[in-house]
Formats: C-alpha cells, structure tokens, sequence
C-alpha cells in the first residue's frame, strides 16, 4: 500500500509540472536563429559553437548575471546534426581555444587563416520557449576588439517557426 501512495504521489507530481519541453519546437527556434544571423546576415561558411560553461564563454559572459528573471542564461548545446544548416558547425571548448591561442602567436589573424569562412566563436543560449514565440540570446566571439550579442525573437505563424526581430545587445 506505501508503494502505491509514493507512486500516485511521484506521478501527480510529474503531471503537476505541465507538459515539458518540446524539443521539436526548440529545434526548430534555434535552426531559424541560426540561419538568420549566420546564413542572411553573415553569409558563414562555418561556425564554431561555444561547448562550456557561460561563466567561461568569451562574450556572454561579460554579461554577468541574468538579463532577467526567468532567463539563466543556460548556454544550449547546439546539436546541429539534422539542422540541415548551409554551413559548417564546429564545437569548441575553452581547453581547445586556450591551446589554440597559446600556440599560435598571431591570435585571431591565424584563428581566421586556420578556420576560412568561419564566423567565429558562436554562444547560444536555450530557447525561452512561450506558445507561439521564443526568445534566444546568441553571442559571438571574432577577435580582440569584436564581440557581438543579439536578442534574437522568433514567432510560429502556421507552424513554421522564423525570426520576426533581432535585436544587437551593447556587450559590457
């Protein structure tokens, strides 16, 4: 009988916390982000997706705290395998990156050489999700002196999901 009452407790809790992501939806709002700011706007041949924690990220992370109260900021892992994206998408961590620069000298000048075509170090943060629109904040890392952030809202209309604004964020 005890088993049966945790079990019935377990599973109106679960049934209590609503329905749950939807990966598909998510999938879809971070396919047209990317699209807009590297395929449209930055015509790319390759992206390198930042894979660590936002606290070491090279242009979120400048941030500091969450922008607001419902968003943390959690940098998304980009699975960009079934995306069907235009262009390359690398991952990178901040060990790889800080192997990269300590042997190369030239710092970005042979970041660009080494990578053609790259648009440089992209952070992605999860989607805030609400029924017929989300919410993605990317940021991206170029060079000493080039670091972009975008607000990026894009709304569902007939079950399509695109980009209906992009905002540019001032990095601190």
């Amino acid at each position: 009988m005890r088993w049966r009452y945790i079990a019935l407790l377990l599973l109106v809790s679960v049934s209590a916390c609503g329905p749950g992501r939807d990966y598909p939806s998510e999938r879809a709002v971070l396919k047209a982000t990317l699209l807009e700011l590297f395929s449209r706007r930055e015509q790319a041949q390759v992206i390198t997706v930042w894979h660590d924690p936002r606290q070491q990220s090279p242009t979120l992370s400048a941030f500091g705290g969450p922008w607001d109260h419902h968003d943390t900021l959690a940098l998304q892992v980009v699975d960009t395998t079934a995306f069907g994206l235009p262009f390359l998408v690398e991952r990178i961590t901040l060990g790889e990156m800080e192997r990269f620069f300590r042997d190369h000298p030239k710092g970005w000048d042979a970041w660009f050489a080494d990578h053609p075509g790259n648009a440089g170090v992209v952070e992605v943060v999860k989607p805030r999700m609400f029924q017929d629109s989300a919410i993605v904040y990317v940021g991206r890392a170029c060079g000493e002196l080039c670091r972009s952030a975008w607000r990026v809202t894009v709304a569902r209309r007939s079950g399509t999901w695109a980009v209906s604004r992009v905002d540019v964020l001032k990095v601190p």
